[in-house]
Parts: structure tokens; sequence; C-alpha cells
């Protein structure tokens, strides 16, 4: 009698357990694509390239400098002591472009990791939202699905939604 009555709860466990499932609305996002074509993926996409462009301009600049420098150094006219000079002032640019670089590239990553960090956030926000308003109970990302059929798709609707969500900002 025992071992029948716990059959009985476990089948009754099995079977809530399979009509929970069942009632499961899963979506399917690709996260690249809402970043790539939503507004403020893009608008965050151009302010890293702007600052990337700024910082490239301003190392040029100053790659440009000890070109100067180098030839000033060759030149034959010179004397040896003034060439002296001109090689250490020029040693020592480019220790200040090399320092320049590595802060400008550790920038770079460290604004883009921040600008991605918010991006998710407010993203995360965007689509549990519309997953409570649509009734999904399991939204996954698309570059971890093997397989996924294309109703379940819903990468459309939260672009139109960040887009409503953050039209300009």
């Amino acid at each position: 009698m025992r071992k029948l009555l716990t059959l009985t709860l476990i089948s009754l466990g099995a079977l809530t357990a399979i009509g929970a499932f069942a009632q499961t609305n899963i979506a399917i996002v690709d996260e690249a694509l809402v970043y790539q074509k939503c507004l403020l993926g893009q608008k965050k996409e151009a302010e890293l390239k702007t600052a990337y462009n700024k910082k490239k301009t301003d190392l040029e600049a100053r790659k440009k400098a000890l070109d100067a420098l180098r030839q000033q150094a060759n030149d034959p006219k010179i004397s040896q002591e003034k060439k002296d000079a001109i090689q250490s002032k020029f040693n020592q640019k480019v220790y200040e472009v090399q320092a320049m670089t590595k802060a400008a590239q550790d920038s770079m990553q460290d604004m883009a990791r921040k600008s991605q960090a918010d991006f998710q956030k407010k993203l995360a926000v965007v689509i549990s939202q519309y997953a409570h308003a649509k009734g999904f109970s399991l939204v996954l990302e698309k570059m971890g699905c093997l397989y996924n059929a294309d109703a379940l798709d819903i990468t459309q609707e939260i672009i139109a939604a960040m887009n409503q969500a953050y039209p300009g900002k």
C-alpha cells in the first residue's frame, strides 16, 4: 500500500512538472543584432568610434613629431652634440608615445566595457518588461541555441521596444 501511494505521488509530481513545462513560453533574442540595429546601440557604437578616432588622431600627430625629430637627428649639417640632444629628446618622446598608446588602449577597453555593460543592463530591463507583458517565461540568447524555430525569435520586437524606451539617448 505504501509503495502504491509513493508511486502515485511520484506520478502526480511528474505530470505536474510536464504540465508546467508545456505551459512555458520560450523566446529567442539575438543580442548582437539588437545592439547593431537599435538606436541606443548605434549611438554607443558612434561614441566609441568618435573616442577611438580622437585618440588615434592624437597618437598619429605625436608619431609625426617623432619622425620629425628622427629626421633632425639624421641631419648631417648639425653637430654631434646637437644630434645627441635631439636623440635624447627623441628617446624620451618614444617612451611618452608608448605610454600614451597603452593608456589609450586601456581607456578604450574600459570605455567599451562600460558601454556594453550599460547597454546590457538596459536591454535586460526591456526584455524583462516585454517578456512579462507577452507572457514569456523564458527568453534565451540566440548565440547559445543550437537550433530554434523562427517563430520563437522576438529580436525585431525587442529592437522596436529598445527604440521606444531609448529613442535618442
